[in-house]
């Protein structure tokens, strides 16, 4: 199974939010726009699941087999 890491919100400007990645081994950084879109900034531990939000904004992904 792979592991799973809680991305933390390290800003937010009202129209982007900076998600970082705090474990050690990974790094992971993206920007979520909320009028839609999402760029990774950088990658991190690829096959780590990530999740993590705040109240007005979760984000998560998931594998359909």
């Amino acid at each position: 199974m792979n592991p799973v890491h809680r991305m933390t919100v390290e800003a937010d400007d009202g129209d982007s939010v900076l998600f970082v990645c705090p474990a050690d081994s990974c790094g992971r950084r993206l920007v979520l726009k909320r009028s839609g879109g999402l760029v990774v900034l950088s990658r991190g531990d690829f096959f780590a699941y990530h999740v993590g939000g705040n109240p007005s904004l979760e984000i998560g992904a998931s594998t359909a087999s």
